[in-house]
């Protein structure tokens, strides 16, 4: 299954779905689905921003021997974001509605990542 095809398989799963992309440690887009484009919301720009986020806890959970980081969710009043690690070095993001169903996301990021992990092995 291509990039396209999983991030697009995820949006039409999960209730409320707007944006999936795969993005690399330093922020840049392997590939991005947008469900429903809003002009108010620069989803390259969230994703860039989340990075330094995603690498600081990474940081962080290793420093403090927490183990290796699973998954954040970040709630806002216009956006709930789900990360999820492929590898190391590559990260899912998903962007919901507020009243969208995070069951599910997280549900879908982990089917996703397991997918994934194979593509990105070496």
């Amino acid at each position: 299954m291509s990039f396209e095809e999983t991030l697009t398989g995820i949006l039409s799963r999960v209730e409320g779905g707007v944006a999936a992309i795969i993005l690399g440690i330093d922020g840049i887009p392997i590939e991005r689905r947008i469900a429903q484009p809003d002009r108010d919301l620069d989803i390259d720009l969230v994703a860039t921003e989340f990075t330094t986020l995603l690498r600081r806890s990474m940081r962080v959970a290793a420093d403090t021997c927490l183990g290796e980081l699973k998954e954040m969710v970040l709630v806002t009043d216009l956006m709930t974001y789900l990360l999820r690690p492929i590898t190391p070095e590559y990260f899912l993001l998903l962007a919901i509605s507020p009243r969208g169903n995070v069951g599910r996301a997280r549900f879908e990021l982990r089917k996703a990542q397991l997918s994934l992990e194979e593509e990105f092995a070496i």
